[in-house]
């Protein structure tokens, strides 16, 4: 994809770069601000229907107290993001074409491109379009209409195809998308954060919140726990933010841009968000007597308590941009995947390309058929052996000169790092999966 771009247009950018450190800390962060993209992008795949249930329940079940697990869980996946950073920028070929040549096929192809994110893509969309038909069924009607789930699929599968497929074209397609993304966290914070000026904050509550660890009991208290922290970053971001931004050009002049863009895309729009969405849900819920289990139940029970109309409105147009970023995300990343596992050329303009990226909208029948409870066992018992087997991957390639050269990991407490993320990222998941077997008391 980063051959569509001129190479004039690349040289611009590293020219860019160079200037930018020179500048102060405002007018630099600005510029990488602008000159990033991946990050944000990845945010907002992050930033799903999952996530945003979790926070919503959290919020409305326990208050404030769980605020410090989301910059705990995304800050620990730092480790990890710095390291596909490094792969990015600084690496001898794409990521999983080194782990097909030094650990073979099954963990790199398969484990990594199929399982850890085709797979993952495909399954979990159907909870954005659940979510999705859902909230424009619940919307309409303060615009004055009805539009019900079972026809506005349609419009929901059109927005998302479009943008999906703009991707890649050329350097002008892939900013469109990454503008998009971008616009989407900002409508996320604008419009969440409206809806908390007007239900207010206990900032008492809110302190405790982020910096006291406290831990919920009982299982429907571990399964938002694992929930919220598992929702973070996994092996599809890992891989979404490298060959995104391959796909961007990205070479050894931008691993400063990489990290600025993960932290500032990534890491600042995912903490802030759930933030948002935690302190909405404790300030309107916390306390009710019976309490809904579904986001869509749950916001409907919000809806009465936020006042005026315009005040819903907002809310709901925070609440839409979530699910569609993410479907647009995971797509996108499923076609790198296939494409990745099997050696094919991203070529957007091809049949091939086309077909993978959109095989995830078979996420629609989620409209109507949610996924059992045991299918989603039995995912969660693959992505935590996946996310375990491709982080142990991951972490002995930031060590491998062949891969990196010099620029192979030196530091212990980088180490350190990426191996407290794979213990955490296994460690919820297997819990999960106790827990919902009912083997976790």
């Amino acid at each position: 994809m980063a051959e569509a771009i001129p190479q004039e247009e690349l040289d611009r950018e590293v020219a860019q770069l160079e200037s930018l450190k020179q500048k102060s800390f405002f007018p630099k962060v600005l510029g990488y601000l602008k000159l990033g993209g991946p990050g944000f992008m990845g945010a907002a795949l992050t930033l799903g229907a999952g996530t945003l249930t979790a926070s919503m329940l959290s919020g409305a079940k326990f208050g404030y107290k769980t605020l410090w697990i989301y910059w705990v869980a995304m800050g620990s996946a730092l480790f990890m993001m710095a390291a596909m950073a490094r792969f990015t920028t600084q690496g001898k070929e794409p990521i999983i074409r080194s782990q097909n040549k030094y650990h073979g096929w099954l963990v790199g192809s398969f484990m990594t491109a199929l399982v850890g994110t085709a797979f993952v893509a495909v399954i979990f969309n159907t909870g954005q379009y659940s979510l999705g038909t859902n909230i424009i069924e619940s919307f309409t009607p303060l615009l004055g209409f009805e539009f019900p789930r079972s026809y506005n699929w349609i419009l929901y599968m059109g927005i998302t195809v479009w943008l999906i497929l703009n991707y890649g074209r050329g350097k002008r397609g892939t900013r469109l998308v990454e503008t998009f993304m971008k616009f989407c966290i900002g409508l996320m914070i604008l419009c969440f954060g409206a809806t908390l000026l007007v239900v207010g904050i206990d900032w008492s509550a809110f302190t405790k919140g982020v910096f006291v660890p406290w831990l919920p009991t009982g299982r429907e208290g571990v399964d938002l726990f694992i929930a919220s922290t598992a929702a973070a970053v996994g092996v599809m971001d890992w891989i979404f933010f490298h060959y995104s931004g391959l796909a961007r050009g990205w070479g050894k002049k931008h691993e400063g841009l990489a990290r600025s863009d993960f932290f500032m895309g990534l890491f600042l729009p995912f903490v802030l968000i759930n933030f948002l969405v935690v302190i909405v849900f404790a300030q309107t819920l916390f306390g009710s007597a019976s309490l809904p289990e579904s986001a869509q139940e749950l916001s409907a029970a919000l809806q009465p308590l936020l006042g005026s109309k315009w005040s819903q409105i907002l809310f709901y147009l925070g609440f839409l941009a979530v699910p569609i970023s993410t479907t647009v995300g995971m797509s996108i990343a499923c076609g790198l995947a296939i494409h990745e596992a099997f050696g094919w050329k991203a070529d957007t303009s091809s049949w091939r390309w086309k077909i993978s990226v959109l095989l995830p909208q078979i996420g629609f029948l989620g409209v109507w058929y949610p996924n059992p409870v045991w299918l989603v066992i039995i995912i969660a018992a693959f992505l935590s052996l996946t996310n375990n087997i491709v982080g142990w991957s991951m972490y002995l390639l930031l060590n491998d000169k062949r891969v990196l050269g010099e620029k192979r990991s030196r530091s212990y407490w980088w180490n350190v790092g990426v191996l407290i993320q794979i213990t955490l990222l296994n460690g919820v998941a297997i819990l999960y999966i106790l827990n919902r077997l009912g083997w976790w008391v």
